[in-house]
Order: C-alpha cells, then sequence, then structure tokens
C-alpha cells in the first residue's frame, strides 16, 4: 500500500499541491473574517443543513469537505449510471447508421484533467443562479434567515443585504449543485476515457458530405459545455445589471471592499474547480475498473471492434 501511494504521488504532485494551497486559502479566509467579525459574527449560524453554531466552520466545511464530496459522489453515479444510458441514446437514436469501435490508447503517465472539473463548476454556478433569480424562497430554506443586527435574508432583495444572500445562498446551494455538475458531465468524462468513438462514414457514402470521426462523449461534452458556459455568463451579466449597477451598491462599499467582493463572486468557479478536483484524482486511480465497465457494456450493443482513426495527406480528388 505504500508503495502504490509513493507511486502515485508524483503523478498527481501538482494537483496535490493546488489543493493544499486551496485549503490553505480558504481556511485562511474564513479565520480572516471570522476576526472581523464577518456576516455578522460568530453568534450565529449559516445554514440549518449543518448542525454547528459557527458560521465560519460552516463555510470550511462546505468549502473543504462537503463541496468535494458532492462532486464525487455526483462523478460516480453520473459515470456508473448515466454512461451507458447516454451511449445507448447515441446507438440508437442519433447514429443509427455510424460505424462504432473503440479506440485504445496508451495511459498518460502525468495528470492532466484539472480542467475537466471547470464545466461542471459553471453549471453548477448556472443553476445557483437560476434557483436566486426564479425561486429565492429556497433562500428561506436553507440560509439563516433572522440575525439579530444583520438581515442575511431580505424579502425586499436590498442593496448590499442581497449580494450577501446571492454569495452565501451559493456557497449553500454549492453542496448540491456541483454534484450535479459532475453526475452530468461524469458520463462524457467515461465515455472518452474508454474510447468509444463513431464514425460516418457508411452514412455519407455516396454524398459529398465530408468524413467525420469522434468519440461519443466528445458530442456530449460539446452541447454540455456550451450551455454551462453561456448560462454562467448570462447569468453573471445579469447580476452586475441587477445587482451592482442598478441598485446603488457600488456606492455602498470602500475601494477595498468592492474589489474583495468583486474577487469572492468572479473567484467562485475557481474555487467550485478545485473542488472538484479530489474526485478527478479518484476518478483518474480507478480509470481502469471504470474502462472496463462501459466497454462491457459497449460489448453487449454490438460494439467490439477496435479501431484507429487516422488524419492523413492525400492527393487531391
Amino acid at each position: 500500500m505504500d508503495s502504490n501511494i509513493r507511486r502515485l504521488i508524483p503523478k498527481y504532485k501538482k494537483a496535490l499541491i493546488i489543493i493544499l494551497a486551496y485549503y490553505a486559502l480558504v481556511l485562511g479566509l474564513v479565520f480572516y473574517g471570522s476576526s472581523r467579525g464577518a456576516f455578522g459574527g460568530h453568534e450565529r449560524y449559516l445554514t440549518p443543513l449543518i448542525p454547528i453554531n459557527n458560521q465560519y466552520a460552516e463555510m470550511a466545511l462546505i468549502f473543504l469537505v462537503f463541496t468535494p464530496i458532492s462532486a464525487l459522489i455526483g462523478g460516480l453515479i453520473g459515470g456508473y449510471f448515466l454512461a451507458p444510458a447516454f451511449l445507448f441514446i447515441h446507438k440508437n437514436f442519433l447514429g443509427s447508421k455510424m460505424l462504432y469501435g473503440i479506440q485504445d490508447r496508451r495511459q498518460p503517465q502525468t495528470f492532466k484533467k484539472i480542467i475537466r472539473g471547470l464545466f461542471p463548476a459553471l453549471l453548477a454556478i448556472n443553476i445557483n443562479s437560476i434557483i436566486y433569480f426564479s425561486a429565492p424562497w429556497v433562500l428561506d430554506l436553507i440560509l439563516n434567515t433572522k440575525v439579530e443586527g444583520l438581515p442575511v435574508y431580505s424579502p425586499i432583495f436590498q442593496s448590499v443585504y442581497d449580494l450577501l444572500v446571492y454569495y452565501l445562498g451559493f456557497v449553500v446551494l454549492s453542496m448540491f449543485t456541483i454534484g450535479l455538475g459532475t453526475l452530468v458531465f461524469s458520463p462524457t468524462w467515461f465515455l472518452t476515457d474508454a474510447g468509444i468513438v463513431y464514425s460516418n462514414k457508411e452514412k455519407v457514402a455516396g454524398t459529398d458530405r465530408p468524413v467525420e470521426g469522434r468519440t461519443v462523449g466528445g458530442r456530449f461534452t460539446d452541447f454540455l459545455r456550451g450551455y454551462a458556459g453561456l448560462g454562467v455568463a448570462l447569468s453573471y451579466l445579469q447580476l452586475l445589471s441587477v445587482r451592482f449597477f442598478s441598485e446603488g451598491v457600488l456606492q455602498e462599499f470602500d475601494p477595498i471592499g468592492l474589489i474583495a467582493t468583486i474577487t469572492g463572486f468572479f473567484g467562485l468557479p475557481i474555487f467550485m474547480l478545485i473542488a472538484v478536483i479530489p474526485s478527478l484524482i479518484i476518478l483518474d486511480i480507478t480509470k481502469e475498473h471504470r474502462i472496463r465497465f462501459v466497454r462491457n457494456f459497449a460489448e453487449k450493443m454490438g460494439i467490439t471492434d477496435f479501431v484507429e482513426i487516422s488524419f492523413e495527406k492525400v492527393k487531391r480528388l
């Protein structure tokens, strides 16, 4: 066991350094906020979902424990339950006249999949924004709504307090929505890692359409990435126009407070991306098992041939 751990550390060294730096940063911010009495001080809880009467400890638990665990659970459930469903739908409904195969690739000795966590993070933020703008009553259920001296949630959405609700609501919702994000994207990771590919070569025979070959996971990934990226862009534009500019919120902050607030909001995708990294490492460690799982299902659907998609230079017709 010790030798296996020592063997894995070099591969995930950069990712582990990022995770440790993230933990140090979050703990530092929590301790700083605690010392300054931010968000109403110690004598209050953040959410009834966590039975601790200390909002700073709750924030640390959300960012450092619950969000990574949620990402891992979503990744496992989505991969093992939805990847077969994605492949079934693709082969029977989207690619009924396509050729399918398995592309076997040499497994890399380095870990370069951190960026995979970005789009589940963006999707989670998009879901949070939809809940905030479309169903604000949810905040009454997940946040401590009555705090002496500081209304954390105000039904009339007034200036700084409304931004506070937006941010704290994001923090609490992230425990759940990041899991939804990885649940949606992990089937594409499973299919891509397993090398399930398809080509329209047979379908376009006798036509002037070009021959295409790509991964099954890639087709779903492109659609999901477009939705997640565009959704977050629109959410932040709505936040800027409705909350920052139209309600005079900017006048409520001193320069340092304004910079800290903007950094906190727009740094959320990075924080949530890093929170997904532990689950990406675990999924990478279990990659061989995941590949066997997907390929066994593909075999039941008649996908058994190993193929290679090449891009060769030829003479013009």
